[in-house]
């Protein structure tokens, strides 16, 4: 009977609901974190009971299916593996949530601390009468969504009872229309965080720097104001002066004279200063969560507690701010003295932890973080001894784990994260270990449903005799025209002063610090430069029936030669698309290339000046094309113009320098002193006149002179920092082979071509001509493959650090990746190896087109760690397998549609890409959810914690969930059918597009790439989904006919 009762608890079925129960909530939780923040979503999903019941239940049904389906068998080892590694991992998460804790500590330098700030929160109430006291401590999780149901009865004999009414998270003042309301100032004033907005009630009073302002409310040596009637008077113990803001009429408030309130008028007086803008009548104030998330972050969280005792009931306010003691309120009940308090409490430990030094290290000529570090002493009671802590680099001692988390803005303290978590973490990492032996297994077991379905695959292969025509038709054109400018004959100016290629080269060699404080070759500074502003790598400038195409070591240095001609020249770009309105403005040319005069008046005023400003202004979401063209031209007019001033050319190291700043030669007195001064001034002057008489005289031997000095002196005084040599080499080839803006032309001609090939194959399988030209072809890839491999290397080289650490070089692995795994599986299909070319063509396409920046960036501190490096590897790397799977699960809808007859060549080749598409898909699964699991390793490491619901972490998860879903329909006998599987394939694809780019841009959190608003949704992904929901349909209906009859 019992075991009838647990049948459905083990169903398939069951399984199938929970997983995507648990990833749609999880998915629904992060985009309720970015409207409400990560406190609410933990009060009211990750640490709700339902939700650990639906994990609860996961972890019965997996045990339960043991059991059901005999996984105790040896052929079923590695399915039993996964199971007991998904049960231990819940376990390992549930004594983590029940039995350990996190906290910080601040220490600043020369003390010490023997005290963690907790990170959860309690309501904390002490109650003394005499000699008696009687405390009383609650954990509360409260939130917005999860407001506080606790009545507590203290005393002798319960005469006290302290009632959490309301709780406001980053609480803000706010006022509203209440119908027995009374009249309502709103002040506005100036403090050392900036302009402060606050209200005043009608009998209330505040402090404005430590002045007291009243409101109907009189007190001496305050400033008071007063209502007679529907008039308002303010009086001062000090003299004020005030000015009408809109008639910049000024007057005078006489100490302690009685004068008519004006409003919008600015006050002054004895340090203190402010405006009345507003009042309100008939309104009250109110405490609302801050509509401004940014400013509600430095806003404390307010708890309203009501104290009610025999004869008396107060309303008291409780603030909590999140790493921060909160201080202890004292109120006396009757008899009773009563100290209460609500936020993170103080964790004594048995040791003491000493800051001796706080270190932080920036990048040169940067205020960006490079490294910091806490020289610490740790203190027993009978011993002690130093340890340096850094990112990933952890004290473990007692069983509590020291990390380096932040530090205080004059780098004279450090927070430590402190976190005690002995058994949860082991259990988790136990879980991880047997999920990787259990993949293991499943590749490489005997008896795994992988090598199951490589056997029917060549079984089925042996069989194969034709497949279907796929139709593939992909275009790419490009065509830009640069003529003749009306305004000046810039072409022969430019021609006539061309510099050679040569000397621009060696030119391109000298190094250059770039405004994030990296050292970078001029060459890689140019590049960017003229990309940014002119959307090429080079200008075309044609006289007559003379074209030279100058690079951007040549328009660099000529444009900084003579800037006055350049101010003439067009080639600041204005897309005629989305900048019609700027040409209205600046005038309308036959190109899209505009020049830097264009854009001002003949007062030289910019013209755009108030068109940016409403721009900018607006919501990202809610801009236009014109907006968004707006913005873009304003930045290379703005890039252009501090080319033209010399102010990217920080080419002067100055020797000894503790941030080790480079300088541009309009340096500011007392920086350099002596000859180096007078070199710095001089060196650039004399470099650019030698430049002008080796174009007259055609001999570059003087410039070439030159340019050596200015060489010398780099690697004399920035001998510190100047990159080696060979690194410099690799940068510089890196910029001249362009590879990755080549290949996808290559990858895209290539896979078409295979493609049409391996179609003819189907029909013509005997064919020697069409084997000899398949083979070929798939060389032609391989060999790009090996092109596209070099070419990462290289920049990991000259970047020094893995290619892997932003959203550009992520693409391009993705790119790498998918041909990587096309050749594991080339032999299985011959669609397997074009796919994968024209995908990952798509994928350098899309990074070709400067959606993300390609620029060579220096890590944040946290991005340095061996941990990230193999996490994101392997977890960008399973987006290649997964999105082979999804391509493969598209082109079988298709031969699905196409299948009017249920041909039965047209099956078995529907059959092959399933089973392909199975495999691949269980190798992405695998990759992503090992890597997963090492970015939670990774975090553990970095910051103490390997799982905090970060949306990055979460998505992956669900990633997970979803394409574990996916392989399991097949459990389910009516959704055991190659359209679902392969519709699912498709599908599941969305969320790892979600994964590695919605919550970049779309979400808040640790990985997000986005300020404020996010950005609109581009409508190329509106058509796509469109497409895909349309094929994936017309394939259902298409199915369903052909099964019918």
């Amino acid at each position: 009977m019992i075991l009838k009762f647990l049948k459905p608890l083990f169903s398939n079925k069951l399984t199938t609901v929970l997983l995507v129960l648990y990833a749609f909530t999880m998915a629904y939780a992060t985009f309720l974190e970015n409207d409400f923040g990560t406190q609410a979503v933990l009060s009211i999903i990750y640490r709700a009971w339902w939700f650990e019941v639906i994990m609860g239940l996961l972890a019965l049904n997996f045990a339960g299916n043991i059991w059901r389906y005999k996984l105790y068998r040896k052929e079923k080892l590695a399915v039993l593996t996964f199971h007991v590694a998904f049960i231990v991992i819940l376990i390992g998460a549930f004594v983590t949530r029940y039995a350990s804790f996190e906290g910080l500590m601040h220490i600043r330098e020369g003390d010490s601390s023997n005290k963690i700030v907790s990170q959860d929160r309690y309501l904390m109430v002490e109650v003394k009468k005499g000699d008696e006291v009687e405390s009383f401590e609650k954990k509360l999780n409260l939130s917005v969504f999860k407001q506080p149901d606790l009545v507590v009865n203290m005393g002798a004999n319960d005469e006290i009872e302290i009632e959490p009414k309301a709780f406001v998270p980053q609480a803000e003042q706010q006022v509203i229309e209440t119908e027995n309301g009374s009249t309502v100032l709103k002040l506005v004033t100036t403090s050392g965080e900036g302009r402060e907005n606050l209200y005043l009630a009608s009998g209330g009073a505040l402090l404005i720097n430590n002045y007291p302002v009243t409101f109907d409310r009189p007190v001496a040596g305050a400033i008071n104001i007063f209502s007679k009637g529907d008039e308002l008077y303010i009086q001062s113990p000090f003299e004020m002066n005030f000015m009408v803001m809109a008639t910049q009429t000024a007057g005078m408030l006489p100490a302690d004279s009685l004068m008519p309130l004006k409003t919008r008028a600015l006050y002054r007086g004895e340090n203190t200063q402010f405006v009345i803008p507003e009042v309100y009548e008939k309104s009250s104030i109110v405490y609302l969560p801050a509509k401004d998330q940014e400013k509600g972050k430095m806003l404390d969280d307010l708890l309203f507690v009501k104290i009610k005792s025999e004869d008396r009931t107060q309303e008291i306010l409780l603030s909590s701010f999140d790493g921060n003691f909160s201080e202890k309120q004292h109120l006396e009940v009757g008899d009773y003295h009563v100290d209460i308090s609500y936020g993170p409490k103080p964790i004594e430990i048995p040791f003491s932890i000493e800051l001796r030094d706080f270190q932080l290290d920036r990048y040169p000529g940067s205020t960006s973080p490079s490294s910091f570090a806490s020289e610490v002493t740790v203190i027993n009671e009978d011993s002690s001894f130093p340890y340096r802590i850094y990112m990933n680099n952890v004290l473990d001692h007692k069983g509590y784990r020291f990390f380096q988390a932040s530090y205080d803005t004059d780098a004279q303290g450090t927070v430590l994260s402190v976190n005690q978590d002995f058994w949860g973490t082991n259990i988790t990492y136990l879980g991880y270990t047997l999920m990787t032996l259990g993949m293991l297994l499943t590749l490489f077991g005997k008896y795994s449903r992988f090598q199951t379905i490589n056997k029917k695959l060549n079984d089925l292969k042996a069989k194969k005799v034709a497949a279907a025509v796929l139709l593939a038709v992909m275009g790419f054109g490009t065509a830009t025209a640069q003529e003749g400018h009306s305004k000046f004959n810039y072409e022969q100016s430019l021609l006539t002063n061309e510099i050679n290629k040569d000397h621009a080269s060696k030119y391109g060699e000298l190094m250059v610090q770039d405004m994030d404080g990296r050292i970078k070759p001029i060459n890689t500074l140019g590049s960017e430069f003229l990309r940014k502003v002119h959307g090429k790598s080079t200008f075309k400038v044609s006289d007559g029936d003379y074209t030279s195409k100058l690079n951007s070591d040549q328009v660099f240095l000529m444009m900084h030669v003579n800037p006055l001609v350049w101010q003439q020249v067009p080639i600041i770009k204005v897309d005629p698309n989305g900048g019609k309105e700027i040409m209205d403005v600046i005038g309308t040319n036959e190109d899209q290339y505009y020049s830097f005069i264009d854009f001002l008046d003949k007062e030289g005023n910019y013209l755009l000046t108030d068109m940016v400003d409403v721009a900018s202004r607006k919501k990202p979401a809610v801009q236009n094309a014109f907006d968004k063209e707006l913005i873009k031209v304003d930045e290379r007019f703005n890039v252009f113009f501090q080319g033209l001033t010399g102010n990217y050319l920080k080419l002067f190291p100055k020797e000894g320098d503790p941030a080790n700043t480079w300088y541009t030669g309009a340096f500011e007195g007392g920086i350099f002193t002596g000859e180096d001064s007078t070199f710095v001034r001089r060196i650039l002057p004399m470099y650019y006149q030698s430049i002008m008489e080796s174009v007259r005289e055609k001999d570059w031997a003087k410039a070439d002179e030159v340019l050596g000095y200015i060489k010398k002196y780099q690697n004399i005084k920035g001998a510190e920092v100047l990159p080696e040599s060979g690194i410099v080499k690799a940068e510089l080839l890196y910029n001249k082979l362009k590879l990755f803006n080549h290949l996808f032309g290559y990858l895209w001609l290539s896979g078409i071509a295979l493609l049409a090939v391996a179609i003819l194959k189907i029909f013509k399988s005997e064919s020697r001509g069409i084997n000899i030209a398949s083979n070929v072809l798939t060389g032609l890839v391989f060999v790009q493959f090996l092109a596209l491999t070099f070419n990462l290397g290289l920049r990991w080289y000259a970047s020094g650090h893995a290619p892997w650490s932003n959203g550009y070089e992520m693409i391009i692995l993705v790119g790498w990746g998918l041909l990587f795994f096309a050749f594991i599986f080339y032999k299985k299909s011959n669609f397997v190896v074009p796919l994968g070319a024209l995908f990952s063509g798509t994928l350098l396409f899309v990074a070709f087109l400067d959606w993300l920046n390609p620029e060579i960036t220096n890590l944040v501190p946290v991005l340095k760690s061996y941990w990230l490096k193999i996490h994101v590897a392997i977890i960008v790397s399973s987006y290649a397998p997964l999105g082979l799977s999804a391509l493969l699960g598209l082109m079988t809808l298709i031969f699905m549609i196409i299948d009017k007859k249920k041909n039965i060549k047209i099956d078995i080749s529907i059959k092959e890409m399933t089973y392909i598409n199975e495999m691949s898909m269980t190798i992405g699964l695998f990759l992503l959810t090992i890597g997963t699991f090492l970015g939670g390793i990774w975090a553990n490491e970095s910051w103490g914690r390997y799982w905090g619901w970060d949306p990055k972490e979460t998505w992956a998860l669900i990633s997970v969930i979803v394409y574990a879903t996916v392989l399991h329909l097949r459990l389910i006998p009516k959704l055991n059918d190659a359209y679902v599987f392969n519709t699912a394939s498709v599908i599941a694809f969305f969320s790892i597009i979600m994964t590695s780019f919605g919550v970049n841009y779309y979400l808040s959190g640790l990985h997000s790439y986005a300020k404020g608003d996010p950005l609109p949704i581009p409508t190329f992904v509106y058509y796509t989904v469109a497409i895909i929901l349309g094929i994936c349909t017309w394939a259902y209906f298409a199915r369903r006919r052909v099964e019918k009859g």
